[in-house]
């Protein structure tokens, strides 16, 4: 399978999901927005699309122009039916494409915290082997509604909406599965988190570091995400499944 992935940061890459799909034969093309004049491809050219977080806003169209183009190019592929799997930012551009609203959080969530998962969400094909719960990674100041006709896949204690699933190949999620150990130390450093204080729903740098195992359990939910993409996109043709995706 051809995976595409859209990376707005050199320190968000696409960590464990490159290493499961290279593992399993599949291709990871990429549009890097920190690089000069970044190129989407041609939709025929890819199957799936992975789309990363980021530092960034969605509403931050002033500082980063391309996120203009980025958002077309978003709802091209939602409109295209091509299954596809956003984290954090990407699950945030995902939201508005589908017509849901994105703002602050009442608190910004950094660190593991526990996620819930609503037994609705578990019952869907692409969440096949979850648990009922999870404690994983979060980084996130902004938050999103659950986009109309969506499945709202978990919540924590410090954020309502820890994802959606949109029709039968579309998920967003607002925790961050993907990182691995070395990932969460360059993103700690990038944010200048070392002296970062205590808050309600944000852990110490410390605190951080001493549940750094728990990015296997995101590893784990990851893997299983992706394994029930992929038999989505070899088992059905998803031509008319994706319809409805609001026009500008």
């Amino acid at each position: 399978m051809r995976w595409h992935c859209l990376q707005h940061l050199p320190n968000e890459g696409p960590g464990h999901a490159a290493d499961w799909l290279a593992a399993h034969g599949h291709v990871l093309t990429f549009t890097s927005f920190f690089e000069l004049n970044p190129v989407f491809p041609d939709l025929n050219e890819f199957d799936g699309l992975l789309i990363l977080g980021g530092a960034m806003s969605v509403h931050d169209e002033a500082t980063f122009p391309w996120l203009v183009n980025e958002k077309a190019f978003v709802r091209e592929v939602l409109r295209a039916g091509k299954v596809t799997l956003a984290i954090c930012l990407g699950a945030q551009l995902v939201a508005e494409a589908l017509g849901a609203e994105v703002r602050p959080n009442h608190e910004p969530e950094i660190g593991f915290w526990t996620v819930r998962f609503s037994a609705k969400a578990l019952e869907h094909p692409l969440l096949r082997g979850w648990p009922e719960k999870a404690a994983v990674l979060h980084w996130h100041l902004d938050t999103f509604t659950v986009p109309p006709g969506a499945i709202r896949v978990g919540m924590s204690a410090g954020c309502a909406t820890q994802g959606f699933v949109w029709g039968d190949g579309i998920i967003g999620l607002q925790f961050h599965p993907e990182m691995t150990v070395s990932m969460v130390e360059q993103l700690m450093a990038f944010e200048g988190h070392e002296t970062a204080e205590e808050q309600e729903f944000v852990q110490t740098a410390e605190q951080i570091r001493a549940k750094l195992k728990s990015v296997w359990k995101g590893r784990k939910l990851l893997e299983a995400l992706l394994e029930n993409l992929v038999a989505l996109h070899e088992n059905e043709s998803n031509d008319d499944t994706f319809g409805d995706i609001p026009r500008d």
